[in-house]
């Protein structure tokens, strides 16, 4: 029989309670998953040691009693005599629980976890916590348990008929959510999913019971796996394949690391890499533990040798951790490697969906950057992915660099990439946000490669190379003509600026610039301004075309203008970016959230070739100086739509200039 008593817990520390619920209290959903694991390990123990013990009365029961403002945690273990209550509930917990106070008092570290304190750690959300115990031990009598959150408790005989214990939580009014089944169920499938017995709630068993990770890969099929991934991430949709990770030494882990569709999107708060311990659930934001890209995908991982209620700063800075982090990688980059080497064509069907996995990963960790650069893959062309090697194996030239072609995508930049297709250029597609940076990453790692988008340069092979410029009577060839008809009209107050030592320059160059320059010079403080094009042709005649174009060299035009005779006639004119500014400013825009402004400063390619072009020249030489104007816009414009989608300004601009060339016809 119980002896009825009252006692004081044996301790010294009286503030024990205040200060577990203050050090605790952003975290005191975990007071669930501690007394659930208090449950399994006396029933784990209780399979063990019992033999008599039916398999399926091992289970936790969980009763929300709303009239008592309780619930109750219901186990059938090995349970406690009122002794073994007063050891490991009474003594040992609070002894070491005052040697940890004295020694951790300073700091903001958590005590659930250390030194038997799990089941203290109801006291968090409670006014009173009760323990109804029978042991499994022949002629064992029940105790009962009582404490409100003091260091005194009570203790006497209990009403527990089966072996077990029945812990029962009376919360107090700042946690009467702990009441509601939902947020039970949600508590427990987050915290204790994997835990080895039945969780159960009137009916319904809460736990999925087994976790994935401790089943051998080839006891599974992709069924097994699908599913476990559905279940866990509440997913309609397939995972597109998974990574089983199995280790015991030099480190002891286990999971599953799944990859979701990803297509264009990089957000590490999209993925859920959840991180366990023994089957308990410890933590799911793994920022600053695991690298970034390893956040883009689903799974778990068990780690047994960690404590439960690791910090951060811990995991940060333990060795084991670091080790277990480079063996992911490791894995991971091995296993896109196989996938690649043994089962391309499988590799080739991901890549939409994993490449920004693998581009990210590339970008912010050396370690995989250095195993999976080689691997990846560029949609081309002529329909197929090939690497970057391939293409240069594929495309074999004398140049250095090699340069390698690029375009947007399949529906931009289309004339570009017809006419260089014409040449037999093979073009690569740059369908990412992130592969400026893994442009210039590839061409820093290989060093003999140069990503040339299609409308950054007119590559010489586009050029009619044998044709032969034709000069007027005014010493003008046509592509003079031509550049001065676009130049004026594209662009405003076309004026070159001498600085007073440049300027000086000049005339020491060509001194008869003086006289010959004198009306259509002017100066504003310190600087010489002469607009090239208000020059007369007799005058330009005089100057000669060296000193003419040593003046247009200090013009600042927004839209250059460069005449080429190309090798196709149907194209009037193409717009070409630096690659080197346009990568800038569209890397800047990609932090800043904006649109480039680079359309703004372009050159504009014109075909000499072409017969609208030719018509241009004629109308501007017969004075028909609106209708000039009209088709340069057009063509300009209509160059400008493959690189951009109109405003609604620009396209009601644009439809007005259409109307005008129509009614030219």
């Amino acid at each position: 029989m119980v002896q009825d008593s009252k006692g004081k817990l044996s301790i010294h520390t009286e503030n024990i309670f205040p200060i577990i619920k203050k050090w605790l209290y952003s975290e005191h959903d975990i007071f669930l998953r501690e007394l659930i694991s208090n449950a399994v390990d006396a029933m784990e123990k209780r399979r063990a040691i019992d033999p008599s013990v039916d398999p399926k009365e091992l289970k936790v029961e969980l009763k929300i009693k709303k009239g008592k403002k309780a619930l109750e945690i219901i186990d059938y273990g090995i349970g406690m005599t009122a002794n073994e209550i007063k050891k490991y509930i009474n003594q040992i917990a609070f002894s070491g629980a005052e040697d940890f106070i004295k020694k951790y008092k300073d700091k903001q570290s958590s005590i659930i976890g250390h030194f038997g304190l799990g089941f203290y750690s109801a006291f968090m959300v409670s006014k009173k916590v009760t323990i109804d115990s029978l042991s499994y031990k022949k002629n064992s009598k029940p105790a009962y348990w009582e404490c409100e959150g003091k260091t005194e408790y009570i203790l006497k005989e209990g009403k527990r008929k089966k072996p077990g214990t029945t812990v029962t939580v009376y919360f107090n009014d700042d946690n009467k959510q702990y009441l509601e089944e939902a947020k039970i169920k949600e508590l427990v499938q987050k915290y204790s999913n994997f835990m080895p017995f039945p969780i159960v709630m009137g009916k319904e068993t809460l736990n999925i019971k087994e976790a994935l990770w401790n089943k051998k890969p080839d006891k599974l099929k992709d069924k097994d796996y699908k599913e476990f991934y559905k279940k866990l991430f509440n997913d309609y949709q397939d995972p597109l394949f998974w990574i089983h990770l199995n280790v015991d030494f030099p480190f002891n882990l286990k999971g599953i690391l799944y990859f979701p569709p990803l297509r264009n999107q990089i957000d590490i708060n999209q993925g859920e890499v959840k991180l366990f311990c023994n089957n308990v659930f410890v933590a799911d934001n793994l920022k600053q533990i695991i690298p970034d890209f390893l956040l883009l995908l689903k799974g778990g991982i068990d780690i047994p040798d960690i404590p439960l209620n690791v910090s951060r700063s811990f995991l940060q800075e333990d060795a084991t951790v670091r080790k277990i982090s480079q063996y992911i990688i490791k894995k991971i980059a091995d296993s896109l490697k196989d996938i690649f080497k043994n089962e391309r064509k499988r590799y080739e069907d991901f890549w939409p969906d994993i490449q920004n996995f693998i581009k990210y990963g590339i970008l912010t960790n050396d370690k995989f950057s250095e195993a999976m650069h080689k691997y990846i893959l560029f949609k081309t062309t002529q329909g197929d992915y090939i690497t970057v090697q391939e293409y240069l194996d594929r495309n074999k030239t004398d140049e250095k660099p090699r340069k390698i072609y690029y375009a947007a995508s399949e529906d931009t930049q289309v004339s570009y990439i017809n006419l260089m297709k014409e040449q037999g250029l093979e073009i690569i597609y740059s369908d990412s946000i992130m592969d400026n940076h893994i442009f210039q990453q590839l061409e820093t790692k290989l060093g003999n490669v140069s990503f040339v988008r299609v409308d950054s340069e007119i590559n010489e092979k586009l050029v009619d190379s044998e044709h032969k410029e034709v000069v007027d009577t005014n010493n003008k060839t046509q592509s003079e003509k031509i550049k001065e008809i676009f130049d004026k009209t594209l662009n405003d107050n076309i004026e070159a600026a001498f600085n007073k030592d440049s300027y000086t320059d000049f005339i020491k160059k060509y001194p008869d610039a003086v006289t010959t320059l004198s009306p259509y010079i002017r100066t504003d403080k310190d600087f010489t301004y002469i607009k090239p094009y208000d020059i007369p042709p007799a005058v330009r005649e005089k100057l000669g075309k060296e000193a003419f174009n040593a003046i247009m060299e200090k013009v600042n035009l927004t839209i250059t203008t460069q005449v080429k005779h190309l090798k196709t006639k149907d194209i009037p004119a193409m717009l070409v970016f630096n690659e080197f500014m346009r990568r800038f400013q569209e890397m800047n825009s990609l932090y800043r959230q904006e649109q480039p402004d680079m359309l703004q400063n372009h050159s504009i390619i014109v075909n000499a070739s072409n017969k609208t072009v030719q018509k241009i020249v004629k109308l501007y030489e017969e004075g028909k100086t609106d209708k000039v104007k009209t088709l340069v816009h057009y063509i300009h414009d209509l160059a400008m739509l493959e690189q951009k989608q109109f405003t609604g300004k620009e396209l009601q601009q644009f439809i007005s200039q259409a109307n005008k060339v129509l009614q030219m016809v």
